[in-house]
């Protein structure tokens, strides 16, 4: 079951207000009458603290997908940060379960849809890919 939660200016880190269940239509939707203007405006004046983010959430896959609009111009463009529990070998060749997040700096609002969806559908297999070469091109653009 898909969820999502709210993180807004002021907030710690890790603090949220979970929305309820949610899919692909009623995300977006979110995404679109989320107040980024004013959350930006109030993050300017107070200069601390996370950026405003919407997080879909898949709790039985574990894994999150973080929003954050960033500067418009014209439109926003995006900044995502997608997390996940992967298993990695310890020592002795045990599997340990751990957070790997990532993130990407800068994506258009036809990107994010995509992003959502492949998430939304559960192919986080093709997801993943797609996130990979976002990061890719990030670290080729900083280049």
């Amino acid at each position: 079951m898909l969820t999502y939660a709210i993180q807004k200016v002021g907030y710690d880190y890790q603090q949220t207000d979970p929305q309820g269940a949610t899919d692909l239509i009623a995300f977006v939707t979110a995404i679109d009458g989320f107040p980024w203007k004013e959350q930006h405006e109030e993050w300017d004046e107070q200069q601390d603290g996370p950026l405003p983010a919407l997080v879909l959430q898949n709790e039985p896959a574990q894994r999150e997908l973080w929003v954050t609009a960033l500067g418009y111009q014209g439109s926003w463009s995006y900044q995502l940060q997608a997390v996940s529990m992967q298993m990695h070998k310890g020592f002795f060749g045990k599997g340990k379960l751990e957070r790997n997040a990532e993130v990407v700096n800068e994506c258009t609002r036809g990107e994010l849809d995509r992003l959502c969806e492949l998430f939304c559908d559960g192919q986080y297999e093709v997801f993943d890919r797609e996130v990979a070469r976002f990061v890719q091109r990030d670290r080729e653009r900083d280049a």
